[in-house]
């Protein structure tokens, strides 16, 4: 096997001097290997390829100097030593004549080198030979991946969950060659034409012509965008800036470390983006015929959950903490509700992080829509719900009629959640409760600047040990996780009127701090922890008028 990273390596060159070419595309568990070598702040794709190489043990190498961090790569692997072969193909950003010429000139170079290591010579007929059918976009309706290289258990992700094809046309999987023209002039012609070609593709970032990539969006197939992003980055997070104020598709972005991500978290951006575009599969209602319906919002935190009767009123809800299982959280909630059961419900929406380990819930729609639904049910009027829950926190975007035009998660981090509060709390031997009370007492401004849990509870203990006041301390907090979540706001693109939902709502101080930095009112339900429960319930409530639909429809 030769590793190679980027679209414009000369695979079929390699291939046809006896190599197999692979590319390097898979996440990495941990960097301890590659940060051994660089630093923390390398690019995350960097770092993973120079793990991919150390845990698959790759002898042979072609790199492409497509940025400073794969040069330094390069670098890092050329002084490190251990690979049989290793090239750095100097790829120009243009395709005029000069860069055919260029290129050409690498494409001899690379030959020359490969081929003496692997005792082989190039001619036209093996070349030839080496090029497979370009892969065509999908005929029907599609979905894309664009934007910096995904990694393959992000694509696979969103291939498992999407009942639409996936094109990957980011900069790593966006190949695609014409099969070589008959009648060139020998080796040298092929070569030239091979230069021409390899600079022709849909060009990435670092490319004069970046405008072409606009070609990307044209296809009449194309039913909507998943634009990602590698941290540490720019060009990437550049383009989706523009591209977000130019097209009408449907956009997710999607930032990766090139880490594996959060199961939980992954599945519930991709899964609320396709039920934005309506390409999930409304909850289908149980064959019983229940009373009641109910959602059920598993949290990492609390498990909520509505009743609702046939009329849409709410007959009971219940809030509790979750536990190690969502199912045994699920079963607490309906227990405490007091004298309903799963069976006397017609249907069950789960919702939340453990929404698929219910397994007395009918189906499943994500927190994004629920709350979404919950939030135009309680207050038409809103346009932006800021949810900050136990794990997360979210901004979610509605239109006039409550769709979900956008939202925005944080990442990785449980910074400005409830379990970070919770945290502190501790630390500062508080209940919550005593702590949304005690910051609105504060005298001095304190601020809490690390934007990691960790070191943030670091940065209290340092401040109790300087005698600062405990109401100054939790202001001080409550500044910090606003600040995060405006931040969010901003990403989202969110405009007001303002709602905020989750159980970080009941805490004034955190509520006056965002308010202060939204510049708007925030509106606050009675009961913030049960709005994704709420909407997952008004969802069961539709699958029954979809049952009945449907009976009509038998009938008639």
């Amino acid at each position: 096997m030769i590793g190679y990273t980027c679209k414009y390596t000369p695979v079929e060159l390699l291939a046809a001097l006896g190599g197999q070419p692979a590319l390097l595309n898979r996440e990495a568990n941990a960097f301890s290997h590659a940060e051994a070598l660089t630093h923390n702040h390398f690019c995350c794709h960097a770092k993973a390829v120079l793990e991919e190489c150390r845990r698959d043990g790759v002898r042979e190498l072609v790199l492409v100097n497509c940025c400073d961090s794969i040069r330094r790569c390069y670098d890092v692997l050329r002084a490190q030593g251990g690979l049989d072969f290793l090239f750095l193909l100097d790829l120009p950003h243009h395709d005029d004549g000069c860069a055919k010429a260029r290129l050409r000139g690498e494409l001899e170079r690379l030959a020359a080198e490969y081929g003496a290591y692997r005792g082989a010579t190039l001619d036209e007929a093996a070349l030839r030979a080496a090029f497979a059918p370009p892969v065509p976009l999908p005929d029907g309706p599609f979905l894309a991946v664009t934007g910096a290289r995904a990694g393959a258990g992000l694509l696979e992700a969103l291939r498992r969950v999407s009942p639409l094809p996936v094109a990957d046309l980011t900069c790593g999987g966006n190949r695609s060659l014409p099969p070589p023209q008959e009648g060139l002039d020998g080796l040298d012609g092929l070569l030239d034409w091979y230069a021409g070609a390899l600079l022709g593709q849909i060009p990435c970032l670092r490319m004069d012509a970046v405008g072409r990539r606009e070609e990307l969006l044209n296809h009449p197939g194309l039913k909507g965008l998943v634009y990602h992003t590698v941290k540490f980055c720019d060009f990437y997070a550049f383009e989706y800036e523009n591209l977000r104020r130019r097209t009408a598709l449907p956009l997710l972005k999607v930032e990766t470390d090139f880490t594996p991500l959060s199961s939980g978290q992954l599945s519930t951006r991709l899964e609320a983006f396709l039920e934005g575009l309506e390409l999930r599969p409304a909850p289908a209602a149980a064959a019983r015929r229940g009373a009641y319906v109910a959602g059920i919002d598993s949290g990492s935190t609390t498990t909520n959950v509505v009743v609702l009767d046939r009329a849409g009123n709410v007959a009971a809800s219940a809030i509790v903490r979750t536990g190690p299982k969502a199912s045994q959280g699920a079963e607490k909630a309906f227990a405490a509700l007091g004298g309903f059961t799963p069976e006397d419900m017609a249907a069950i929406v789960a919702t939340g992080y453990g929404r698929n380990n219910i397994p007395f819930a009918t189906g499943q729609v994500t927190e994004i829509t629920c709350h979404a639904r919950g939030a135009y049910h309680l207050y038409p009027e809103a346009r932006a719900i800021v949810d900050i829950g136990g794990q997360d926190s979210k901004v979610i975007c509605l239109d006039e009629s409550g769709g979900v035009t956008n939202f925005v998660m944080n990442d990785k981090c449980a910074a400005g959640t409830g379990r970070f509060l919770e945290l502190m709390a501790r630390t500062l031997e508080l209940s919550l409760e005593e702590m949304a009370l005690v910051g609105l007492h504060w005298e001095q401004e304190l601020t809490i600047s690390s934007m990691c849990t960790v070191f943030a509870e670091s940065e209290v203990v340092s401040l109790i040990a300087d005698n600062h006041s405990a109401a100054d301390i939790v202001h001080g907090l409550n500044q910090s996780v606003a600040a995060k979540t405006a931040a969010l706001a901003s990403r989202a693109g969110a405009k007001g009127p303002y709602m905020m939902t989750g159980g970080v709502a009941r805490n004034r101080g955190v509520t006056e701090a965002l308010e202060a930095r939204l510049g708007a009112p925030l509106w606050l339900p009675p009961e913030p922890d049960l709005c994704g429960a709420l909407g997952a319930a008004l969802f069961a409530l539709d699958s029954l008028v979809y049952v009945r639909m449907a009976r009509v429809t038998n009938l008639s």
